[in-house]
């Protein structure tokens, strides 16, 4: 019998952590993200999730989004933005989204380590 134990894991996904905008309805900030994912083999699909530190208070205190609200990424350099929605708000206050399209970041691929498209 096989060990298959690490194909949960996509250990080559990097990930990203580091500032990002996010865009809340027609307002855009800039904010702290950790966001990670892995290929799902049953949904066929990269599925993400990620963490927005410091959101509400960048929006300002009367502007928390709450579970529910869709909001967008762009990352420094990334070819394209991502969508995601707001799932919870944490302890800490940081808001976490799952990712509704890819993610913000390029996806690692057995060739050269970035996915093409």
């Amino acid at each position: 019998m096989s060990d298959h134990a690490d194909d949960l894991h996509d250990e080559d996904d990097p990930g990203y952590r580091g500032p990002a905008e996010v865009t809340v309805g027609n307002r855009t900030v800039a904010v702290d993200v950790e966001i990670s994912g892995r290929f799902d083999p049953l949904l066929g699909r990269h599925v993400w999730r990620g963490r927005l530190r410091r959101l509400a208070e960048t929006l300002g205190a009367d502007s928390s989004p709450a579970p529910g609200t869709t909001v967008t990424i762009t990352v420094p350099d990334a070819p394209e933005t991502a969508t995601a929605r707001i799932s919870e708000v944490d302890l800490w206050g940081s808001h976490m989204v799952d990712g509704i399209s890819r993610p913000p970041y390029p996806l690692p691929t057995e060739t050269d380590g970035v996915d093409p498209a």
